[in-house]
């Protein structure tokens, strides 16, 4: 029997306040609003947009059909990388001309389209964590690529019907307050953790049948609600995804696991735990992956709360008090 009655025991009196994602550490906030769009764009030592579509272009195709054949278009897929690029002196006598020492860390991505592909980026002005949105296309005839560029909106005025996107990073450096703000349900995914294209099919298909277990997403109920699922692909890969409800959305991480030594199993759990925000934690899923042990001791020792539902069960997830 995995995830004991303890489960519905165990009482949360401290909330975690972290963000779901490690992901980007700003640095320091500069003194120039604007990164430049040239250096984004094209201009970057290959750090830049058109070097990861020259990198990424078939892989995003294989991928990205997959995942719009599998959801019939109802998901969408994204590859994203993020890297320095310069500012742009905006007073002085250098005015307009490139700052290297005053960075801001832009955001490349890739979108599969159903019929194609787009390209865009974005940034965070002054390079703030919470700073306005900015990202502009630059002359198409200084960046020749196979996939054509357009501004971020664009895209994510594309995503917001989906019912979940996929987000593959491809380094650890993105800011997950651009994902809650920019899309509906999302997941963040390591380049490299679904290594084969056809366990799509079985991810789409369990969160799915996850959101069928919501009268919808967007209630007050549970704002305060995290949620761990557990799942096996065709393949025999395992995954394990963590979500918080961020503005009304599912906002979350899906991992690959393979466990070697009994710490591995600790440190996953830790590190679920720890980028969890919610006052009840649900546990989804018909499988465990021997992790019963370890999250209920950790849930003990953190006066966490705890709740099982299995993919079978009738009740939904707003019905709780």
């Amino acid at each position: 029997m995995y995830l004991l009655k303890s489960f519905n025991t165990l009482k949360l009196s401290a909330v975690v306040a972290l963000s779901l994602s490690a992901g980007l550490s700003y640095a320091q906030l500069n003194h120039n609003q604007y990164p430049c769009a040239e250096c984004a764009v094209y201009d970057n030592n290959g750090n830049d947009l058109k070097g990861f579509i020259i990198s990424n272009e078939r892989d995003l195709g294989r991928k990205g059909s997959k995942v719009n054949e599998y959801s019939n278009d109802t998901w969408g897929y994204l590859q994203v990388r993020s890297a320095s690029v310069p500012s742009v002196n905006k007073s002085g006598e250098k005015k307009g001309d490139r700052n290297y020492e005053e960075s801001i860390m832009a955001t490349f991505a890739l979108y599969k389209t159903k019929d194609g592909a787009q390209a865009t980026w974005w940034a965070r002005e002054t390079n703030s964590p919470h700073g306005p949105l900015t990202g502009r296309k630059v002359k198409d005839d200084a960046t020749p690529t196979d996939i054509p560029l357009v501004r971020y909106e664009n895209v994510f005025s594309d995503l917001e019907p989906k019912t979940f996107t996929i987000v593959e990073y491809y380094n650890n450096l993105y800011n997950v307050n651009d994902y809650d703000v920019l899309l509906k349900n999302y997941m963040l995914v390591e380049n490299g953790a679904v290594k084969d294209p056809a366990d799509y099919k079985s991810i789409i298909d369990f969160y799915n049948d996850f959101l069928k277990k919501f009268t919808y997403i967007d209630d007050p109920v549970l704002m305060k609600r995290s949620f761990i699922t557990m799942l096996n692909a065709g393949s025999g890969a395992k995954y394990i995804g963590y979500f918080n409800i961020v503005d009304g959305k599912l906002a979350g991480k899906l991992e690959a696991v393979d466990f070697q030594y009994q710490k591995d199993k600790d440190t996953l759990v830790k590190r679920m735990f720890t980028k969890l925000t919610g006052n009840m934690v649900y546990i989804y899923g018909d499988e465990n992956f021997d992790l019963e042990k370890p999250i209920v001791m950790y849930a003990r020792e953190h006066a966490i709360r705890l709740k099982r539902r299995h993919t079978n069960t009738p009740k939904k997830f707003n019905e709780d008090k």
